[in-house]
């Protein structure tokens, strides 16, 4: 009899081909990866969707009876429950494997160019429009113009105060966070039986995270959620060899599936998603990053709140934030930003029905929405922002969910700049891709839509771009020639007065709403860190700068960020109940405890 818990490491090979009893008076043979291969190769191409996602194939076909195989103990159950006949028995990892073997084009095919086939519209591929460089170039010749023409005192008024207008966007959206809501119904969640819990397919993608995957299968494995309705999948690059052998080491249980993303540029989460996506046979989905620690009934929520809701939900986001944000200045920083981020922008954004730019992890999607909208864009380097936007414009909405995904804050300002890099050149894509057709674009959204998704992307990106100029222009015109504007004209006087303005403006209305999410985060008397924003907004400009370099010269190359280097180590929260300042004191007092046991 095979236990339920029996699953074969990948790339083993079963030690010995022998029949295995199935069940009372039923005997499989166990089927060894070549036979798999075969059963593959022969599998009808309408047939080979279903068998890839359930590992349910048809082996003998004769007038009057049809007999499958089934790979894996969860296969094996569904097969039993939908009343299939059984003739053979192969392991999840031979199968997958195989399909990997035999099908490799066809799935790299389908996971780097599946979108921009259905949707060319929606792929970054395709890169910037013939209009979007002719915009681009008459701007420049603007500038360029204003330069010659213009007294260098006014085009620099004129410059900052349009580097100003970019900052306005974003500021205009923080300042809407601090308006009172708009009233409505409190989300239900609706209670699930036992028996009716929905297949919950988690994908997990790991590149050199050796350093975390403890912890990571220490946070899975406690998950509170019912095994047999569990559908995780551990995806690895196939160069990773160090990383292969570490989770080859490990014992998994029959839930837990090995998926090896063949090589292939581009080498970016969303095409690894996009492979594995292929053979996930849940109903619900969510992503997890390798350094994550979500909490324990997070699935649970996800699962009861999509059961209560409309089907136009299609996507709830999980709120982030970090296990180690005292290490250092670095790590508060982060945790204020990812405070305002994730417990005041997106609820506010939630609440008027205006897109949401994902988070990489910790999003809920349904499976059959998710597929319908082509799922990740494999040449986008933030495809969870572009998501967001695309199940916007597709007529689809994205709420947030009450339950806490906790992380790694960098560190260390080196890795914190590359990844900074990543996602701002991710968001100057995301918006050149989908204003491709700025009319369509403000049709599907609405007015209120096309101004959130370009400040969201656009504004983002320009006001951290230019920032510094900003700054610059200010103490320029206000501290080191204070003369300017007693002689200067009324042109003059109105331009630095918007640039003055909208940066007062925006440094007090963003550290006021960064001080209200750090207080609902348990986080009181953060002084220094609400202080020092500015200079972090600063370093942000250096990770724009690189981002706009890398967007001309390497704009589909993916900066990894390194895992594993906190000395702070994270502790399972379990479900946490009562208020979010008990959950931050409880994350506080461990981190420190776990410090001084280290000396």
């Amino acid at each position: 009899m095979l236990a339920d818990n029996d699953h074969q490491g990948f790339g083993e090979v079963p030690a010995a081909r022998i029949s295995i009893a199935g069940g009372e008076g039923e005997v499989l043979l166990r089927l060894s990866r070549p036979a798999l291969c075969d059963l593959l190769r022969r599998l009808p191409k309408e047939e080979l969707e279903e068998a890839l996602r359930t590992k349910i194939m048809r082996a003998v076909s004769l007038p009057g009876l049809v007999l499958h195989a089934a790979c894996g103990q969860p296969a094996l159950r569904l097969a039993r429950a939908r009343g299939l006949g059984i003739i053979g028995y192969g392991e999840a990892a031979d199968f997958l494997l195989a399909a990997r073997a035999v099908h490799r084009s066809q799935l790299l095919r389908v996971a780097i160019a599946g979108l921009a086939r259905r949707w060319p519209m929606f792929s970054a591929r395709g890169g910037v429009t013939a209009a979007q460089v002719l915009a681009f170039v008459a701007l420049l010749a603007v500038f360029g113009a204003a330069g010659l023409v213009l007294p260098g005192r006014l085009f620099l008024a004129s410059v900052s105060a349009v580097s100003g207008i970019s900052f306005l966007g974003v500021v205009a959206l923080r300042l809407l966070c601090l308006m009172p809501p708009v009233k409505r119904a409190r989300p239900a969640l609706r209670e699930i039986a036992a028996e009716d819990w929905p297949v919950y397919s988690i994908l997990v993608p790991l590149f050199r995270e050796v350093a975390v995957l403890p912890q990571l299968m220490t946070a899975l494995r406690q998950l509170s959620y019912p095994a047999a309705k569990l559908d995780i999948k551990l995806i690895l690059e196939e160069e990773d060899i160090l990383m292969q052998r570490a989770v080859a080491a490990l014992p998994l249980e029959a839930h837990f599936e090995v998926i090896i993303v063949p090589a292939s540029l581009p080498q970016t989460k969303p095409r690894a998603l996009n492979y594995a996506l292929q053979f996930c046979r849940g109903e619900l989905l969510t992503i997890y990053d390798a350094e994550d620690v979500p909490e324990r009934d997070q699935l649970q929520k996800a699962a009861r709140r999509f059961a209560a809701a409309p089907r136009e939900l299609a996507c709830l986001q999980a709120q982030l934030t970090f296990y180690n944000e005292n290490e250092n200045w670095l790590t508060r920083q982060f945790t204020a930003e990812y405070a305002t981020l994730f417990g005041e922008l997106l609820p506010m954004l939630a609440n008027h029905n205006l897109p949401l730019p994902l988070g990489g992890t910790s999003n809920h999607f349904r499976m059959d929405v998710l597929r319908s909208v082509g799922a990740w864009d494999p040449y986008n380097v933030t495809e969870d922002a572009d998501l967001g936007l695309r199940l916007a414009r597709l007529g689809y909405d994205t709420g947030v969910l009450d339950s806490f995904t906790f992380e790694e804050a960098n560190t260390r300002l080196g890795n914190w700049i590359r990844q900074r890099a990543r996602w701002l050149k991710g968001f100057l894509m995301t918006w050149l891709v989908h204003m491709r057709e700025p009319e369509r674009l403000m049709r599907e959204m609405g007015p209120s839509g096309f101004w959130a998704a370009q400040v969201l992307t656009l504004g983002v990106f320009a006001s951290v771009l230019l920032h510094p100029l900003c700054m610059a222009a200010t103490v320029v015109l206000w501290v080191i020639y204070p003369t300017f504007p007693r002689d200067a004209g009324a042109v003059f006087l109105l331009l630095s007065g918007i640039n003055l303005s909208v940066l007062v403006a925006g440094y007090a209305i963003s550290i006021t709403l960064t001080r209200r999410a750090l207080l609902k985060h348990g986080v009181a008397g953060a002084h220094v860190t609400l202080a020092t924003m500015p200079l972090y907004w600063i370093l942000m400009s250096f990770a724009a700068w690189l981002a706009l370099w890398q967007f001309f010269t390497r704009p589909f190359h993916w900066n990894k960020t390194e895992h594993g280097l906190s000395s702070v180590q994270p502790v399972r929260p379990g479900r946490v109940r009562g208020t979010a300042s008990g959950r931050r004191r409880w994350w506080r007092r461990n981190a420190r405890q776990g410090a001084a046991h280290r000396g």
